[in-house]
């Protein structure tokens, strides 16, 4: 059998295809780790699979948010 000649990057747009969620129902928390990740993984030209990069996220907007919930906000 032969392989689809498609690129990587066909393939990414393809699974970027999937129905998008507003910024705004997205945790403040998950934004920025996703960002955080995005960057190691760029800095390390590292390609890890998705589940790998989804519970990096996850564990990162994780300790994010463990981090926020001791941070006092004071109202002017």
């Amino acid at each position: 059998m032969a392989k689809d000649a498609g690129t990587q990057a066909d393939e990414k747009k393809r699974r970027r295809r999937g129905p998008a969620i507003p910024l705004e129902q997205v945790s403040p928390a998950v934004l920025t780790s996703t960002r955080d990740v995005a960057f190691t993984l760029q800095q390390l030209r590292l390609d890890p699979s998705a589940e790998e990069v989804l519970k990096a996220v996850l564990d990162r907007a994780a300790h994010l948010e463990e981090q926020a919930s001791g941070i006092t906000v004071f109202d002017d």
